[in-house]
């Protein structure tokens, strides 16, 4: 393989991982309650004469802001087990991003390791094929 070819690969690399940071910035958790569905580009859209509720929250990784939307229907006692389930996809949703950011440093790390492996056919299979 060319090198330019090479260079153009890990750039293309690197610029998707970046773009992929940048998508992991914002962690969005959503609750819903009631008569709805999800379109394709996952907005929420209430049934006809369907009713329903919501608790949501927008976490800036980078910044550190907190936003969460609830309906106040959500806010009475009846409903403080929902509050706690929510609570806890929140906890989950900062351990995915956490793992899901390690994933793309080990995977970072394993190309900046392997671009120069020059591997053919002969030497595929080969141990002592230098890495």
């Amino acid at each position: 393989m060319p090198e330019t070819e090479k260079s153009n690969r890990f750039y293309d690399f690197v610029r998707n991982i970046e773009t992929n940071i940048s998508k992991l910035a914002t962690l969005e958790i959503k609750t819903i309650v009631g008569d709805y569905q999800v379109d394709q580009d996952e907005n929420i859209q209430v049934k006809k004469d369907g009713e329903f509720q919501i608790l949501q929250t927008r976490i800036n990784l980078i910044q550190g802001d907190m936003v969460t939307n609830i309906s106040s229907e959500l806010v009475t006692d009846k409903y403080a087990w929902l509050r706690d389930f929510h609570a806890r996809k929140e906890e989950r949703g900062h351990e995915i991003i956490d793992n899901n950011v390690k994933a793309i440093v080990s995977l970072y790390e394993l190309y900046k390791k392997t671009k120069s492996v020059n591997l053919n056919e002969e030497n595929i299979d080969d141990e002592d094929a230098e890495i």
